[in-house]
């Protein structure tokens, strides 16, 4: 099924911000603790690099999936090294490990697709209908969509803490403790949006 062109280039810039922001919050943010910097720096990751591979073809900038393969495997797998060791940031380091080899999934799938079935009508426009495992896309989408609805009862859950909780010493939205949950809440939206589009 086609989805109009409006729906990529707003997912794009979406992403885009979303992803920059984060890499914002990741170079300035000294008070931040250690692991969640690096946390920050994943998610950077996970939203440019989603940006990047919904655009449509024709922009000059698809990568090959050797590429995604190379960059988000090492990602993955330390981010699920960092959620058996963590106690704090556990769900979050899984839901980017399961983002980062999604990812990869897609890119492979897509890149067979493409090499397989040229000319097929695209499911998002740039983007090859992609036939993936339909048991593993259904449970990826599963994850993801439970990954939105625990992210959006855990932002309720800071709207209705008492004041002054959880605040850092920065000020300011990208500061504000609320930001990392809404910033999973976003990149969990736009995995779900793409696996849905496979």
């Amino acid at each position: 099924m086609r989805q109009p062109e409006l729906v990529t280039w707003l997912f794009v810039p979406l992403m885009t911000a979303t992803g920059l922001l984060c890499l914002v919050r990741w170079r300035l943010a000294s008070q931040l603790a250690g692991e969640e910097r690096r946390l920050e720096a994943s998610s950077a990751l996970k939203g440019l690099g989603m940006a990047v591979m919904a655009l449509p073809v024709g922009t000059g900038v698809a990568l090959p999936e050797g590429l995604w393969v190379a960059v988000l495997v090492p990602a993955g797998l330390w981010s699920a090294a960092a959620a058996v060791r963590s106690a704090g940031h556990r769900r979050h380091h899984l839901e980017h490990a399961v983002g980062h080899l999604a990812m990869v999934y897609m890119a492979v799938s897509m890149a067979g697709r493409m090499a397989n079935a040229a000319g097929a009508m695209p499911a998002m426009p740039g983007m090859a209908p992609v036939v993936g495992a339909a048991w593993l896309t259904g449970a990826l989408l599963v994850f993801f969509g439970v990954c939105v609805v625990v992210s959006c009862t855990r932002l309720f859950d800071f709207a209705v803490a008492p004041s002054g909780a959880r605040r850092y010493r920065g000020v300011g939205v990208l500061w504000s403790p609320q930001w990392p949950e809404a910033c999973h809440l976003v990149l969990g939206v736009g995995m779900f949006t793409m696996l849905l589009a496979m």
